[in-house]
């Protein structure tokens, strides 16, 4: 690698290292590539030992030429986002935060709650901490700006309740113009952008207006809104005194993770907050994780204001500043402020983040001591880091999924849930958990990254035949991993071959984690069978027989539990679902027989 090094330009670019198997495992950007390239090449004890890890691994190399630096910038954060090199840094949210979403790019827009990667035709505001306010927030909005929520846009002959209760102005039945429905849009998206004195000045001059004019009921539905409007601004954090348009970012480094926080204020109110964990790959300076988490933040981003105020200024500031003048068609400024106003909002921005690293930290240390804790009540020799639960779940034996939830750390890693679909023995609980205990481990011994790693501790949501079934199944395939099962009612944990239960207290913290590993294993298999059950439902054979509807098959479906079972009923089984007469259960009855290829219902 080293003689090609010369036969690298001195060109700006992106450069991409391989390991043996030829997987990208590093991309970086250049202004000069041979330059940057050769200071990976030096002897390994002038490299920092993450730097030098990463060269031990790499055995090829690739680069691309740009014609500017800022060309470099936009290209290596792509790769990045496309290959996840295991030496780049990771981001990663605090939680997926929900977003309000205005389907800009409809003739007749919508406005939805969404937690989804965001498209580039619709606008995004939030994200929102708190989703039940969401919700709340919305209801309100619909009253003050009337547009739909309907995800199933479509042209008919009646509009839903929403037109009746004056939410919207019901665009499906072809007789609202697109024109006046697109200015309600525009005062909504103003609105979301914090602009509400304007609207607000003008429902008060035209309620006084309605109330002079003896129209006491326009009076009364514009006094609420302007109520509800008061609310929605009620439930801002800071109220400024100046007109602030900005984003605050804060970054305070700690442990492996550094937290960044965000504050999003525009006319003077912060409408915003979100947090995000930046884990360093090879020591990065605190310049370059900035400037990583900038690229990355306002990729895609709509809502980019003139003024970004940062903790500490990233590497390639100008470049990056050129990049969002690109993007928005106007110059923005990053800077870290150090006097007046702007510099007192940006220490509470990082006050808070301290208050998070340090509440973190504390919950780390709980969940360390917890973890310790429980390997000395179960008598394990190693503290379960990541711990794994099994659940089964039907309905009569019908649809039978299992669930496999992870926690790591004592928290949930929920990227790593896994669900089943049992494909054998569906009412058999014993042979559910062998065939999902076998595929678990399978595919993690084929190396399956989804299945990686293996767990320190497993725990099934069962007693004492179904932890034996997993440990046979276990010992089969060689594989030493502790596994436990947690009984409800009584909270019994089961061990293989002993009889006897351990009985802990109902206040021990070991106990109160595997509930909570155990509870969250439950809720997961039955959230997927009743999406499974869903799916039948709405699509079977009951669709194609007149007078069956939704309510209807939902009825009969809940009543046998079964289309084969609807399929052997008589007709008088079939009449006693209630919402189902005679005459529709003879058209049931019959059409099964007719449609049937067994011989015990010949056709007529």
């Amino acid at each position: 690698m080293k003689e090609r090094l010369p036969g690298v330009p001195r060109k700006p670019g992106v450069y991409m290292y391989k390991d043996s198997e030829g997987t990208i495992i590093y991309v970086g950007k250049a202004k000069n590539l041979r330059n940057r390239m050769r200071s990976y090449f030096q002897s390994p004890e002038k490299l920092h030992p993450k730097v030098r890890a990463m060269m031990s691994r790499v055995s090829d190399f690739d680069f691309i030429v740009t014609a500017t630096e800022l060309e470099a910038l936009i290209l290596e954060n792509n790769l990045i986002k496309a290959y996840h090199p295991r030496y780049n840094i990771d981001l990663r949210d605090d939680k997926t935060y929900p977003y309000l979403k205005i389907t800009t790019g409809d003739r007749f827009p919508g406005i939805y709650i969404v937690r989804e990667e965001k498209d580039k035709t619709s606008r995004y505001f939030g994200p929102y901490t708190d989703v039940s306010s969401l919700r709340q927030t919305l209801k309100i909005l619909t009253t003050i700006f009337p547009v739909r929520t309907c995800k199933n846009f479509k042209v008919k002959e009646r509009s839903c309740l929403n037109k009746d209760l004056g939410k919207c102005p019901g665009p499906c039945t072809g007789k609202v113009e697109e024109e006046e429905y697109r200015g309600v849009i525009n005062r909504l998206i103003k609105f979301l952008e914090g602009d509400s004195r304007e609207i607000l000045k003008t429902k008060e001059a035209a309620m006084k207006e309605a109330a002079l004019n003896l129209e006491y009921e326009k009076a009364a539905v514009l006094r609420d809104q302007v109520r509800n409007i008061k609310k929605i601004q009620e439930k801002q954090k800071v109220d400024l005194q100046s007109a602030y348009n900005l984003d605050l970012i804060g970054m305070v480094p700690g442990g492996k993770e550094n937290l960044v926080l965000v504050f999003r204020i525009r006319s003077g109110r912060i409408i915003a907050k979100q947090t995000f964990w930046l884990n360093p790959a090879v020591n990065e300076e605190i310049a370059e994780l900035m400037e990583f988490f900038l690229k990355n933040y306002y990729t895609d981003n709509s809502n980019i204001p003139q003024e970004i105020l940062v903790s500490s200024l990233p590497a390639e500031k100008e470049l990056i500043e050129l990049w969002l003048q690109e993007q928005t068609g106007n110059k923005v400024a990053i800077r870290v402020p150090y006097r007046g106003d702007k510099k007192n909002i940006l220490e509470m921005v990082l006050e808070n983040a301290r208050l998070l690293r340090r509440e973190k930290s504390k919950q780390e240390d709980e969940n360390k001591q917890t973890l310790i804790h429980l390997s000395k009540v179960l008598d394990i020799e190693v503290i379960p880091q990541r711990i794994e639960c099994f659940d089964i779940s039907h309905l009569g034996g019908e649809e039978t999924v299992a669930s496999m939830v992870v926690f790591n750390q004592g928290v949930p890693e929920k990227k790593a849930y896994r669900r089943f679909k049992i494909k054998v023995e569906q009412n058999n609980d014993f042979a559910s958990l062998r065939e999902t205990l076998q595929r678990r481990f399978t595919e993690s011994r084929r190396e399956n990254p989804s299945f990686l790693p293996e767990p320190d501790l497993v725990i099934i949501d069962g007693g004492l035949g179904q932890v034996n079934g997993v440990k046979e199944v276990l010992d089969t395939m060689g594989i030493d991993i502790p596994v436990f099962g947690l009984a409800k009612k009584e909270e019994r944990i089961f061990q293989p071959g002993m009889r006897e239960p351990l009985i802990l207290s109902r206040r021990d913290e070991g106990l109160k984690l595997l509930q909570r590993v155990r509870d969250e294993a439950h809720r997961f298999a039955i959230e997927y069978n009743r999406k499974r059950r869903n799916q039948k439902i709405r699509k079977s054979d009951l669709d194609n027989i007149k007078g069956i509807g939704s309510r209807r098959k939902k009825a009969l479906l809940n009543h046998f539990g079964s289309v084969s079972k609807i399929r052997e009923a008589t007709r008088d089984k079939i009449a006693s679902v209630p919402g189902i007469s005679q005459n529709l259960a003879d058209d049931i009855y019959n059409y099964f027989r007719e449609n049937s290829n067994d011989k015990r219902f010949p056709r007529k």
